[in-house]
């Protein structure tokens, strides 16, 4: 057992548990259960300079993390998190949110939750139109079949998809 403590004694970085006091964009502040050292500037994403590409998972007030600790300049990232806020993911082309508020997709400047809305107010444009037409001769389009379906398609999948989506 000595052995090991003195091969981890050579790493610069010391693993604790932490109670999240703050949170502000990447960093958030923490104090240490163990010593009770505050870290201010607690970074969410191992690389602080990384602003593009990147996964952060936001940890929810008060939740306990895992905490790393660079002896050099005592400087703490976050390792692990108990409870999660929020998760962000963006890459070159696509960002996606995850919150208790719903997801939002967005992809080289669309974003899902309007297209998916754009279909559903144009598919109740058509449904419109259709209900206009009068065959002379044969069987004349079911308006309120129309309507109805429109009706349920524009609020129920809509109300459902904005619950969802952001």
């Amino acid at each position: 057992m000595q052995s090991l403590k003195d091969l981890l004694k050579r790493f610069p970085i010391e693993i604790d548990t932490a109670k999240v006091i703050s949170v502000e964009d990447d960093s958030c502040h923490v104090e240490s259960l163990t010593t009770g050292n505050d870290f201010f500037d607690c970074s969410m994403n191992s690389l602080i300079e990384n602003k593009e590409n990147r996964l952060l998972i936001t940890p929810k007030i008060g939740s306990v993390v895992t905490i790393g600790i660079y002896s050099v300049n005592n400087l703490a990232v976050i390792i692990a998190v108990s409870e999660v806020e929020k998760i962000y993911f963006k890459n070159e082309k696509a960002d996606f949110t995850f919150d208790s508020n719903g997801f939002e997709f967005n992809r080289d400047g669309e974003n899902l939750k309007n297209v998916i809305n754009d279909f559903q107010d144009g598919f109740g444009k058509l449904c419109d139109e259709l209900s206009k037409v009068v065959v002379s001769i044969g069987v004349t389009p079911d308006v309120p079949a129309i309507k109805k379906i429109k009706t349920e398609i524009i609020t129920q999948n809509k109300n459902a998809l904005n619950k969802i989506l952001k």
